[in-house]
């Protein structure tokens, strides 16, 4: 009987870290729903229809319309990096959806096909976004989740809105968030 001339830990241990990795990515793919978790992005964010709501006036953009596309890629641009690895635990209340609609300044997008968030959090697959301008949870890059006409707890944070917020100071909106620090 003969034995081995060297004995092989390498092998073995490579296997088992190579396990533990799937292990960790299968277990995050599963509980955000998305294999692309660890990309914090945002795909198919290019809206179908814009809703601007200023003081209670609603402007309703659509393709063809003259700042639609100045809007539209303003958004798909804020959007398509995310910060956040969790929802923000905020969501809107009757009375924060009350002052949206009379005495603030959101952009509601709506989509033809849900947008996919590519995040840690399992996010849903909405169909409509709101992102607040001025009034309350304005200022932190904020996008609120819904679909069919409600809105879900938890939002997802830009990283960068800036885009977003030049594209409105371009269409004539000013708002405090807007505005540069001094």
């Amino acid at each position: 009987m003969s034995h081995p001339s060297k004995i092989r830990v390498m092998e073995p241990f490579l296997l088992m870290v190579m396990i533990g990795a799937a292990m960790v990515y299968l277990v995050n793919a599963f509980n955000s729903g998305t294999w692309l978790w660890f990309q914090s992005t945002a795909t198919n964010v290019r809206p179908s229809r814009i809703v601007i709501v200023d003081n209670g006036q609603r402007t309703v953009l659509s393709a063809g319309h003259a700042n639609f596309d100045l809007l539209a890629d303003a958004a798909s641009t804020s959007l398509s990096k995310l910060n956040n690895t969790d929802l923000v635990s905020i969501g809107l209340s009757d009375q924060t959806l009350e002052d949206y609609a009379t005495k603030s300044l959101i952009v509601e997008l709506y989509f033809d096909q849900p947008v996919q968030f590519n995040t840690l959090a399992r996010s849903g697959k909405p169909t409509q976004l709101l992102i607040p301008i001025e009034g309350r949870h304005a200022g932190g890059g904020y996008v609120f989740r819904g679909q069919n006409g409600s809105w879900w707890f938890g939002a997802i944070r830009m990283a960068d809105p800036a885009p977003l917020y030049s594209a409105l100071q371009q269409m004539g909106y000013t708002a405090a968030v807007l505005q540069p620090a001094s």
